[in-house]
């Protein structure tokens, strides 16, 4: 991973974990309310389920021979932390910038739809196994037990958001390369969402 990649996924990171804590404590109401708690726990369970998703997308574009890197959107990051002190987030930190490459015999490996699709559906899948594991670690350590509700349910709202079938979100790559794969992932996801 090149610096650059590094530090954008950083500040990515930091900025989404930071619009979180704002809006899920009452936006500009509740700053004087914002505990360093908030902001660690959000670190936690915001950044974790942004990284994992977006190097989910990385690890399996690159697998099929394509580059593949994360490149943040600056404006993107400022309008959700903008829209935090409104009591809510609209997440557009960045993507993964993904293209077709030659190797080193010149055989370029395209990016057919079912490709683009399941580089696409790896992401939410990401968010849905991590809320899982925070839902098992609230159970398997009770003391963990805010800290792992919140994860839970942050990976489930991040995995449900992807899956919106409108460009450029995850959702509607997967929906154009298979409606039936969309429907049966969106559908767990809610039911998932209402269980855990």
């Amino acid at each position: 991973m090149e610096i650059k990649e590094a530090k954008e996924l950083a500040i990515s990171a930091l900025v989404l974990a930071m619009a979180f804590s704002i809006a899920l404590n009452g936006g500009v109401q509740g700053l004087s309310r914002l505990t360093v708690d908030a902001v660690l726990i959000s670190m936690v369970t915001v950044s974790l389920g942004f990284l994992l998703h977006e190097m989910g997308h990385r690890f399996v574009a690159r697998r099929y021979g394509s580059y593949a890197e994360y490149r943040m959107w600056k404006h993107g990051l400022g309008l959700a932390l903008l829209m935090s002190f409104f009591g809510w987030v609209f997440a557009a930190p960045g993507a993964v910038m993904i293209h077709p490459r030659a190797d080193l015999w010149g055989r370029r490996h395209e990016l057919t739809i079912r490709r683009t699709g399941l580089i696409s559906l790896v992401g939410p899948l990401i968010n849905v196994v991590l809320a899982v594991a925070f839902t098992v670690l609230s159970f398997a350590y009770p003391p963990y037990g805010l800290i792992s509700n919140f994860g839970a349910s942050i990976n489930m709202w991040l995995a449900l958001f992807n899956m919106v079938p409108f460009p450029p979100l995850d959702g509607s790559k997967v929906f154009a390369w298979d409606k039936r794969i969309w429907l049966a992932t969106s559908a767990a996801i809610v039911v998932l969402w209402m269980v855990l």
